[in-house]
């Protein structure tokens, strides 16, 4: 099962379920302590492409998972924190992020 292994390598990539709001919204949001810095991303990439997620062309920090139909999106923190959010979305459900 995607959803399975995706959240196996999100954990095993320092990342923790913070909201699962899978049922209801399509929608699960992780937390991760370090900054989203480009190594970071692409690092994350590399660990996500094994369960058939590649990365967005068309969109910055995202990946799509075209067998699942779903989506992730990179959430750096703001100015004045540190760590980011990662929110994985079924496509259909995707809206903005705030």
């Amino acid at each position: 099962m995607e959803n399975g292994l995706t959240h196996q390598v999100l954990t095993a990539q320092g990342y923790r379920l913070v909201d699962d709001a899978w049922e209801a919204r399509g929608r699960r949001t992780y937390f991760h302590e370090e900054d989203a810095a480009r190594g970071r991303i692409m690092g994350l990439a590399e660990s996500l492409r094994p369960v058939g997620w590649e990365v967005d062309k068309n969109k910055l920090r995202s990946f799509r998972h075209h067998g699942a139909d779903e989506i992730m999106e990179v959430e750096p923190g703001g100015s004045d924190t540190t760590g980011h959010f990662l929110h994985h979305m079924k496509a259909s459900a995707e809206v903005g992020i705030g």
